[in-house]
């Protein structure tokens, strides 16, 4: 059996996509005609390459909305499966969606269709429709992880804006020192050089970085040397010794460090609450809720958590005995457990997390903008200096003589 994606059009001229086997494309036609829609065209395509592409937070959270929408409305998994197919805008999703529809049609469970798109779906999304499934409660959890997504992408654009600024002034600080280096600096060289003077240090050492700015292999060398760092983190990564260093340094660096550490409770906490709000059970909300966190030196220390668990510890115990959480999380939880109030605990500590991350963002800020209106400053006047330091020479000998 071969992997086609084809393409069909409705009655309005609109394109709609599909994933599905069969032997050859007579074949397809065959098993496509008889629908209300139109067959365009077909190709085969390889399954993996299907199965591992991404789609943004934004296309699942606005798929997730429909869905709980056509769910609340009393409409069958299967016809919502069907609609959200015709409705989907984004290509990709509309494949999965297509060939979730057929996997049920075919008698599978949702969970099972999602199992199959685990780059798509993350594991708390796919371990929540296995809840549902057992439990019952499919638009109770479909509202959760609606609400989950909403809190993921709130984080996610607060840390994009927080990162927006910086980014803004550094990149226009190397455009204005590049401007300068290849293009003021020779200028004022050419008329060094026809002054015929001694050239104090920081000028010659402001012409050399010049020379190598404007040279032709520094360019290549940037290049080449970006490429190297880059798979050289790439192939670190792929050892857990080396990965969990990095990730225990980038939760060192001052200040950043804290906003990250903050990031990860958030979304581990937030996980968390809505895990054991739906009933899985703990063990298994801990390890759904470590996917989240994407840090080995976190997933590290919930690891050791998770083994106290198992080995008939308590809650409170277990998270005193781990050094990254914080006392406060580790005493709010202690007193949830023993209240009974645990989820309530983790909702009340996630939204904290959240604020203490628009808090260290803010404090982040106040330190930085200066420092880089200081550091760009600093640089351009070094530069300046730099040029006109032969010419006052000159002018204070004119005076002089």
């Amino acid at each position: 059996m071969k992997n086609y994606i084809y393409r069909l059009k409705d009655e309005t001229g609109r394109s709609l996509y599909g994933f599905t086997e069969a032997e050859d494309k007579k074949e397809l036609k065959r098993k496509l005609r008889g629908n209300k829609y139109y067959f365009v065209s077909a190709e085969e395509y390889d399954r993996k390459k299907i199965f591992k592409k991404r789609v943004n937070l934004d296309i699942l959270l606005i798929f997730t909305r429909r869905l709980t929408s056509l769910i609340e409305s009393g409409i069958p998994i299967l016809s919502a499966i069907h609609i959200l197919w015709w409705q989907s805008e984004d290509k990709t999703i509309q494949l999965v969606v297509g060939h979730m529809r057929d996997k049920l049609e075919q008698g599978k469970t949702i969970s099972e269709a999602l199992d199959e798109f685990s780059n798509i779906f993350p594991d708390i999304y796919r371990a929540m429709f296995r809840v549902a499934e057992k439990a019952g409660g499919l638009v109770k959890i479909l509202r959760k992880l609606t609400l989950y997504l909403e809190n993921q992408k709130r984080v996610h654009t607060k840390t994009k804006m927080a990162a927006l600024y910086p980014t803004i002034v550094m990149t226009a600080a190397i455009l204005v020192l590049i401007c300068m280096f290849v293009y003021v600096v020779p200028i004022f060289q050419k008329v060094l050089v026809r002054l015929d003077v001694k050239l104090p240090a920081l000028t010659l050492f402001v012409l050399k970085i010049s020379a190598v700015i404007r040279s032709r292999y520094f360019i290549l060398g940037i290049i080449l040397l970006s490429i190297v760092v880059y798979f050289l983190l790439k192939m670190l990564r792929k050892r857990p010794r080396y990965s969990y260093y990095l990730d225990y340094y980038k939760l060192k660096i001052p200040y950043i460090g804290n906003i990250l550490h903050s990031i990860i409770l958030s979304r581990f906490i937030h996980s968390l609450s809505i895990l054991l709000s739906a009933g899985l059970p703990i063990i298994e909300s801990f390890t759904v809720a470590k996917t989240t966190t994407n840090n080995c030196r976190m997933d590290a220390d919930i690891d050791e958590l998770k083994d106290k668990l198992e080995q008939g510890n308590s809650l409170y115990d277990s998270f005193r005995g781990v050094k990254l959480f914080p006392v406060m999380l580790v005493e709010m939880i202690g007193a949830g457990e023993i209240s009974g109030n645990l989820t309530k605990i983790l909702e009340s500590l996630a939204i904290h997390y959240d604020e203490e991350v628009d808090y260290n963002q803010s404090k982040m800020f106040t330190i930085v903008e200066p420092i880089l209106i200081l550091f760009v400053g600093g640089i351009v006047l070094i530069t300046l200096l730099a040029i006109y330091l032969p010419v006052f020479s000159i002018w204070q000998g004119l005076i002089a003589v």
